[in-house]
């Protein structure tokens, strides 16, 4: 084997600012220029917006910085800090008494509300054993007066004798 084909041949090219112009220019000869200037154009604006924003991150942190070291250095409230704290602390406590009777008012309001649920209930079960004691009643007295008519229609038909109608007295009791 020869050397040459264990040690490649290697060429390095530098290429510095000043020479980019011609080399594009030899480049665009032959055909690739388009979409190397368009990416060389992205390029460009991504660094440049890159540079933008890493100043922007540097003027934040300096401000951050600043607003620490104000906060670090004061550690006693300004009379306007404690003034504006005070009423901010009064009126949660006059948010939080409103709350309180809000609440109260709801509770008793439910209360009476539950009270009046039940009432209603029971009337409505005392009602309900009512109905239900009339309507045996009334099942009763409609049995009562088939028998009767049975006995009517029989007596008439034949000659039985008539039954006797009801007394005052069982009237009365089923009344």
């Amino acid at each position: 084997m020869s050397d040459d084909a264990v040690n490649p041949f290697v060429l390095r090219v530098e290429i510095s600012a000043e020479q980019v112009p011609r080399l594009r220019e030899a480049l665009s000869a032959n055909g690739s220029d388009g979409e190397l200037v368009r990416r060389a154009g992205d390029v460009d604006a991504r660094e440049e917006r890159l540079r933008i924003e890493q100043a922007e991150l540097a003027e934040r942190a300096r401000r951050l910085t600043e607003r620490e070291a104000e906060l670090g250095s004061s550690d006693e409230l300004t009379a306007s800090e404690r003034i504006r704290l005070a009423q901010r602390r009064q009126s949660l406590e006059e948010s939080e008494h409103d709350l309180d009777t809000r609440e109260h008012e709801l509770l008793q309001r439910e209360a009476e509300f539950e009270a009046d649920v039940s009432w209603r209930e029971e009337r409505m079960e005392r009602w309900r054993a009512e109905l239900s004691t009339m309507e045996d009643e009334l099942d009763r007295r409609e049995r009562d007066l088939a028998d009767y008519v049975a006995q009517l229609q029989g007596a008439v038909n034949g000659d039985d004798s008539f039954p006797p109608g009801p007394g005052v007295a069982q009237l009365r009791r089923t009344a």
